[in-house]
């Protein structure tokens, strides 16, 4: 019995792996979208104020250098233009958002699992009966996610293994709870 246990626990936390390891790559993914986005808008907004700057300074200078650095900076305005109507950023941001959020949710169910799997306090049958209605619920949304960069997975590596997001220590997750609920505070 007692393996039993054991084998669905380790079942339990590879899946609660992959959420973690999906979420974090789907929010870096929107993250990339979100600065992309600025980034376009920005040089956007500077290339079509320039463009109006050029235009109006060629009826008081009739220089060629002008007339070029104008259209120049009117095609850049047109290229990111026709690259908003047909990428749409912030939809592509928010897509990744909202699988990350659905991720989330799936590795809290997942976590709510393994600690009933350790307290033992169901049977492995009905255990198990949870552990695959939340590997039916976490396929469903694997299958929707929108697909990821290279450049994401290598972030969401670089925020779980370098920079350990999503791991506290002790002494931070006592400083977020009331002192009779803290592992070093009173009891």
């Amino acid at each position: 019995m007692e393996e039993q246990y054991s084998i669905l626990e380790d079942a339990a936390r590879d899946m609660f792996a992959r959420a973690v390891w999906s979420h974090k790559i789907q929010e870096k993914q929107a993250d990339i979208y979100q600065k992309q986005f600025k980034q376009m808008e920005t040089v956007n907004i500077a290339c079509t104020s320039l463009t109006s700057v050029g235009i109006l300074s060629t009826i008081f200078a009739d220089q060629l250098w002008i007339k070029i650095a104008s259209a120049v900076l009117s095609f850049v305005t047109v290229f990111i233009a026709a690259y908003f109507k047909s990428f749409d950023l912030n939809t592509l941001a928010k897509a990744h958002k909202e699988a990350a959020n659905k991720l989330l949710i799936v590795r809290n169910e997942i976590t709510c699992l393994l600690t009933s799997i350790k307290l033992k306090e169901k049977s492995v049958s009905e255990l198990e009966e949870g552990y695959r209605k939340l590997m039916d619920k976490a396929n469903e949304i694997y299958m929707a996610v929108p697909t990821t960069t290279d450049q994401a997975v290598k972030m969401a590596k670089d925020a779980l293994q370098v920079t350990e997001d999503n791991t506290f220590s002790e002494e931070e997750i006592d400083s977020y709870l009331p002192t009779a609920l803290q592992k070093g505070g009173k009891k």
